[in-house]
C-alpha cells in the first residue's frame, strides 16, 4: 500500500479549502444594474470568445419583492457579463428574452410599477442596459391583449410578439438554447 506523504496531503487539504471560499468579485462590464458574472479559474468549460453563443430565456417568474430584479433579467444580464468578461464579440453573442405571466408586471413604466408596488421599478435599467448590449427582449402579446396593456404601459424598447409559446418555438427552431428565468 503506497502512503501518501503527510505534506502533500496538507498542501491538498489546504488548497481545497483556499479554491473553496475566494473568488474574484462579481463584475459586471456591459448590465451594471443586472447581475455580475464571477469568473471562474481553470473552469472546466471555459468561455470561448470564437464560439456563438445564442439563448433564449424564457421569462416567465415575477421577482420575490418589489425592490429586485426579475429573475429573467438576472439571467440574461449574468450571459451578458460573462460574454463581456470573456471576450466574446458582440457578433457571437445572441441573447434573447421573452416575459409572459407574472414577469409582465416588472416591466411596467415607473408611474404605474410605482402606484402597483410603491417603489421605483428596478427593472427599467436593466432593461435599458439589455437592449444596448443587444439583447432582443419581447413581451407577450396574448398576455397584453388578456390583461389590456398597450406597449405605453411597459417600459421602452421591448418588443411586442405575437405569443410568448412562439418566441420560444421559434428561436429554440432556430438552434438558440432555452434558459429558465428560475
Amino acid at each position: 500500500m503506497r502512503l501518501i506523504p503527510l505534506a502533500s496531503f496538507a498542501l491538498v487539504l489546504f488548497s481545497m479549502h483556499v479554491s473553496a471560499t475566494e473568488y474574484p468579485a462579481p463584475q459586471k462590464p456591459a448590465v451594471a444594474a443586472g447581475t455580475g458574472y464571477v469568473e471562474i479559474p481553470g473552469a472546466g468549460v471555459a468561455i470561448d470568445p470564437k464560439h456563438a453563443y445564442k439563448a433564449i430565456v424564457d421569462g416567465l417568474n415575477a421577482a420575490a419583492t418589489p425592490t429586485e430584479i426579475l429573475p429573467a433579467l438576472g439571467r440574461a444580464s449574468l450571459i451578458v457579463n460573462a460574454l463581456t468578461v470573456g471576450h466574446v464579440p458582440a457578433t457571437n453573442r445572441k441573447i434573447v428574452v421573452v416575459f409572459h405571466g407574472p414577469s409582465v408586471d416588472g416591466l411596467l413604466r415607473n408611474e404605474e410599477y410605482r402606484k402597483k408596488f410603491g417603489v421605483d421599478n428596478p427593472n427599467a435599467k436593466v432593461v435599458e442596459q439589455l437592449i444596448a448590449a443587444g439583447v432582443e427582449l419581447f413581451v407577450c402579446g396574448q398576455h397584453m391583449a388578456n390583461h389590456k396593456l398597450g406597449m405605453d404601459a411597459i417600459v421602452p424598447g421591448i418588443k411586442m410578439s405575437t405569443a410568448a409559446s412562439l418566441v420560444l418555438i421559434t428561436y429554440q427552431n432556430e438552434g438558440y438554447a432555452m434558459l429558465a428565468d428560475r
